[in-house]
């Protein structure tokens, strides 16, 4: 369990950068744009049952390490224990049991965004945003440049589904075909891409947008043929 270190109040804070950012499955108090420093998203982790199956793995997102890049994602703050048992039980039973571990990453809020703006995900929820004068007391608090630990889950290539790095039209193709128990796994790639691009329209995830690129020209030819 993490203590932020604004509140005495028992917390935990969930860092989302898959299907989380728009599904977390848990209950939460705050969520927040925010980027894990060191790290990058990329499709490696193979899925059998959510976005694919034995036969056809779908690709899912993983974290990997890369000192010069920072993951961008949405954090979560869950509030009070039993609030927290319940999101761990939940993280455990959909991430830990398809290859994933519990890691604590060090994340920071996402600041470049005008004060003045919301920001909301594809689902319609919006994030967390100030006037003027609460940004003035913000960027003075604790949480303006400080970063703290948040719990993420992350798949490393030890884990029996990792599929790992591949040409990018070969992963698109994995992807364009693949499908599992919540659907297709091209619906998780675009809709991923279309979050991540509505709430940081600043970034340039040219591993996830390059993947969407190519997976919706699959997906375009495919409905023509069935047309």
């Amino acid at each position: 369990m993490h203590l932020h270190p604004s509140t005495s109040t028992a917390s935990l804070w969930v860092f989302g950068y898959g299907s989380l950012i728009w599904n977390p499955g848990f209950s939460y108090a705050e969520r927040r744009k925010a980027h894990a420093r060191g790290y990058a998203r990329r499709m490696y982790q193979g899925n059998t049952y959510h976005r694919g199956d034995d036969s056809l793995p779908g690709r899912v997102a993983t974290l990997v390490e890369s000192p010069t890049e920072d993951a961008n994602g949405v954090a979560f703050r869950v509030e009070g224990t039993r609030a927290i048992d319940a999101a761990l039980k939940h993280l455990n039973e959909r991430e830990v049991g398809n290859g994933y571990v519990f890691k604590l990453v060090r994340v920071a809020f996402d600041l470049s965004e005008s004060s003045s703006s919301r920001a909301s995900s594809t689902d319609g929820s919006s994030l967390s945003s100030y006037s003027d004068s609460e940004e003035e007391e913000r960027r003075e608090g604790p949480d303006y440049q400080t970063s703290f630990l948040a719990l993420t889950c992350i798949a490393h290539s030890s884990n029996e589904f990792f599929l790992g790095p591949a040409h990018p039209q070969e992963m698109a193709a994995q992807i364009g075909a693949a499908s599992g128990k919540a659907g297709p796994n091209h619906e998780y790639v675009l809709k991923l891409a279309e979050n991540i691009r509505s709430l940081f329209p600043r970034t340039d995830d040219s591993h996830l947008f390059g993947l969407e690129k190519r997976v919706r020209e699959i997906v375009k030819r495919e409905r023509r043929h069935t047309v």
